[in-house]
């Protein structure tokens, strides 16, 4: 399988970033993993109730705009924030963001 191009957070704008949090279902998947840490796909797929093709474009998104980064190994495929690095490029942002989230919707577990 391929390797899954990640971006580099140095060329992601605010209005990237801001994109990528706009979704309600991306924004399941972020918290989600901002509780679990590293996660299988699989058990992102079934957590927040989407197919793997609709999970696949929401991914996408996410590593567009250095939110999440995947990884496989042989046919186990895993995706975790990447919230330090996110943070050292907007501070603050994903902390105000996922306190709302949380604050304001149903766990999607």
């Amino acid at each position: 399988m391929r390797d899954v191009l990640h971006a580099d957070l140095a060329a992601v704008s605010l209005a990237d970033a801001m994109n990528g949090l706009s979704d309600p279902l991306r924004l399941r998947i972020v918290a989600l993993l901002a509780r679990n840490g590293e996660m299988e796909c699989n058990r992102i797929y079934d957590a927040v109730g989407i197919s793997k093709s609709n999970a696949s474009h929401h991914f996408r998104v996410l590593r567009e705009c250095g939110l999440i980064r995947r990884s496989h190994q042989g046919q186990q495929q895993t995706a975790r924030l990447r919230r330090d690095e996110f943070d050292d490029r907007f501070p603050g942002l994903l902390g105000v963001v996922l306190d709302n989230v949380e604050a304001g919707s149903p766990s999607p577990e």
